[in-house]
């Protein structure tokens, strides 16, 4: 390939192929047998016979096409075509040539990014190079592995408290978490509100140890608070009794009257050591409103003395009449 003048720099220049001329004004431009479509005239310097052309008077472009103003011989020599480039048309840059500079601001769309692998994050490595996270699992969260090292998707840490089960009643008589409760914590809360009772009466808490079934008051089946006193709103303490027949470890209301609507109970059981070989302990405290505009505290305490794990835990009215509220399950993760 040559040029008339100094080598171009810019621009899409293009030396068209050799034309062998015949008695004719129309010749095809081809470059490497490919047409080509100079913008005008103008944009061509045209040697015949050794003598530059004039452009639109002693030539012109029609598409693909030159038309000289009159016909030639089959003796005319063509010596050059030289097309300089369309306006605006700097032709395709050289490799590794387009700095950061000539690239507009927000003109990368993600239409021209590289194609990637759905789920993963892009961040860098420790040399500055972007990198690709691997996609995570379903659940895990993006967290910082600390300087120099690349982010990764690992379990959700779940805070201090976990929530573990969740339960909603509405006119039932019992409220049953059946939780096999793992060694991973060693205190758990059971929250509740809006804790509603259909008649007088109270609620009552009772505890099961792994390895039985059914429901039963007392007995093997549920353990009662063998150790455990109460206090209510005025002061007054109540020894709860001892022996596995008394299973009550809440006593909301105490046959005070319903509490309904906004005198609905609110309050918390929270659960020690529920995998000791033998002492489980209770703690447990909530407010509630009775007829007459009465605010009522009430808290408690107590041990039950029983082999095994905790495997669930029943909140029911001891009436047997229905309840309705919601309560959450917490595991209080070990430090």
């Amino acid at each position: 390939m040559t040029y008339v003048g100094a080598v171009p720099t810019t621009g899409d220049f293009k030396v068209l192929d050799s034309i062998t001329t015949s008695s004719a004004t129309t010749f095809n431009l081809r470059q490497g047998g490919v047409a080509v479509y100079p913008q005008s005239a103008n944009h061509c310097l045209v040697v015949l016979n050794g003598v530059l052309q004039t452009a639109g008077s002693s030539f012109n472009i029609v598409n693909d096409t030159i038309v000289f103003a009159s016909s030639l011989a089959s003796s005319d020599v063509i010596n050059q075509i030289l097309v300089l480039g369309n306006v605006n048309d700097i032709g395709v840059p050289s490799d590794d040539t387009v700095s950061t500079a000539k690239i507009q601001d927000n003109a990368i769309t993600l239409a021209k990014m590289a194609s990637g692998t759905d789920g993963n994050v892009i961040s860098y490595d420790a040399s500055g190079n972007p990198v690709a996270i691997a996609t995570g699992n379903d659940g895990q969260v993006l967290t910082s592995t600390g300087a120099g090292s690349p982010p990764a998707f690992e379990d959700a840490g779940g805070g201090v408290w976990e929530l573990l089960q969740s339960v909603d009643a509405s006119g039932t008589a019992t409220v049953d978490f059946t939780y096999d409760f793992p060694t991973t914590y060693n205190n758990y809360v059971i929250y509740f509100n809006d804790l509603g009772l259909a008649s007088n009466g109270y609620l009552a808490f009772r505890a099961q140890v792994g390895g039985n079934s059914g429901v039963r008051d007392g007995g093997n089946d549920y353990g009662g608070a063998r150790y455990g006193r109460r206090t209510n709103g005025d002061n007054a303490s109540t020894d709860l009794g001892t022996g596995d027949g008394n299973y009550s470890m809440v006593n909301i209301n105490n046959g005070q009257g319903v509490f309904s609507g906004d005198w609905n109970a609110q309050g918390y059981l929270w659960i020690m050591n529920p995998n000791d070989d033998h002492y489980k302990y209770f703690q447990y405290n909530a407010n509630y409103g009775t007829s007459g505009n009465n605010i009522n505290n009430i808290s408690g305490g107590g041990v039950m003395y029983q082999n095994g794990n905790l495997s669930r835990v029943q909140f029911m009215n001891e009436d047997g009449h229905n309840m309705s509220g919601k309560f959450r399950l917490y595991g209080l993760k070990n430090a």
